[in-house]
């Protein structure tokens, strides 16, 4: 259990420090490269899959109602389709971001589908950092 909360708080902290990067208009890099040169990637790989769905799925809600247009490639795709479930759901009178994190629910099977899968990694990650980048009012801890 303490090591889950260390790996959470971790894992959470990196995100929110590469999502900042990538808010800078002179950064140049993709989510993937910006991960991969800061060791985001290995620190994900490293990750349990509990809590990079849990991440996912808090980035989704931080990201509510910010996420528009359409989104060209899979990690797109999912971040896009998270934070709209995250913004129905707020819609719908869901109020706490645990609430949505945790409710098993299709947007929940999603995310762990995509946190659980080892080949794919890559995609959680960039998703998970398109989120980020798109929060509006921070990713409170």
């Amino acid at each position: 259990m303490e090591s889950d909360v260390l790996d959470l708080y971790m894992t959470h902290t990196a995100l929110i420090t590469a999502a900042k990067l990538l808010r800078v208009p002179s950064e140049r890099r993709t989510p993937l490269e910006l991960a991969k040169d800061g060791g985001l990637l290995e620190l994900w790989e490293q990750t349990g899959p509990e809590t990079r769905r849990t991440l996912l799925l808090q980035a989704a809600w931080e990201a509510r109602g910010t996420f528009l247009g359409e989104a060209d490639g899979d990690a797109l795709r999912y971040a896009a389709f998270l934070a709209e479930a995250a913004d129905s759901a707020a819609r719908g009178g869901m109020t706490q971001r645990g609430d949505f994190a945790h409710l098993i629910s299709p947007h929940f099977l999603v995310a762990q589908s995509l946190a659980f899968d080892r080949e794919d990694l890559e995609t959680s990650l960039v998703a998970t950092l398109t989120l980020a980048v798109h929060m509006t009012s921070g990713w409170p801890a």
